[in-house]
C-alpha cells in the first residue's frame, strides 16, 4: 500500500480507533493525541522502503493504536492509571474490538440517522448537545449558559441520549430491517 492508501484505510477506522482508545486512556484528548501519534507512525511505515505488505490493516493499525496508548500512558506518568485496568479488562476490550466488523454502510446509515433525529431536537435540547459534544464543554459550563444547574443538565442530556438512541433505532428498524 502507498501513502494515501495506507492513510485512508486508517481514517476509515477512525471511530473504531477512537473508541479503542476512550476505553484505554479514559480521555478524549488523551485519546485524540494518541490517534495522531499512531497516524504519524502509519505514514512513517509506508514511507519505509523494503515493508512486507500488510495482510490485514485493520489488526494491524489496531495494534500501532494499541502500542501508542500504552507508550502515552506510561510517558504521562499513568501507569497507575493501566495498573487500576484489570489485565483481563484490556484483554476484552482488545476482543471486542476485534470482534467489531460491523458493516460500513450500516454505520453510515445509523450516522444519518442520528442527524435526522438531532434536527427534531428542541433549541435548548440541541443547545446543549451541541455545547457538551462540539465544545466539549463542562456540565457547569453549559448549566451557566442554559440557566440551569449541572446536575440538571446531566440529567437534560442523559434523556436527550436517550430519546436519539431509541429514534436512531426506530429510524434503522423501519429503514431496511437490518440489524448490525
Amino acid at each position: 500500500m502507498n501513502d494515501p492508501e495506507l492513510i485512508r484505510q486508517f481514517l476509515r477506522h477512525q471511530g473504531d480507533f477512537m473508541a479503542y482508545l476512550m476505553a484505554m486512556v479514559r480521555d478524549l484528548d488523551a485519546a485524540e493525541e494518541v490517534f495522531q501519534n499512531a497516524a504519524v507512525v502509519v505514514m512513517q511505515h509506508a514511507g519505509s522502503p523494503g515493508t512486507e505488505p500488510i495482510r490485514d490493516f485493520r489488526a494491524w493499525a489496531k495494534e500501532i493504536v494499541r502500542r501508542q496508548a500504552l507508550q502515552y500512558l506510561r510517558s504521562k506518568g499513568r501507569a497507575a492509571r493501566v495498573a487500576d485496568i484489570e489485565p483481563e479488562l484490556l484483554v476484552q476490550i482488545d476482543r471486542a474490538f476485534d470482534g467489531d466488523a460491523t458493516d460500513p454502510t450500516f454505520r453510515q446509515r445509523e450516522l444519518d440517522a442520528l442527524r435526522e433525529c438531532a434536527t427534531r431536537l428542541p433549541d435548548a435540547q440541541r443547545r446543549m448537545v451541541a455545547m457538551r459534544y462540539e465544545s466539549r464543554a463542562s456540565f457547569d459550563t453549559i448549566g451557566t449558559a442554559v440557566g440551569r444547574t449541572a446536575a440538571a443538565v446531566q440529567r437534560s442530556l442523559s434523556r436527550t441520549r436517550k430519546m436519539l438512541h431509541d429514534c436512531v433505532q426506530s429510524k434503522l428498524s423501519r429503514g431496511s430491517g437490518m440489524t448490525p
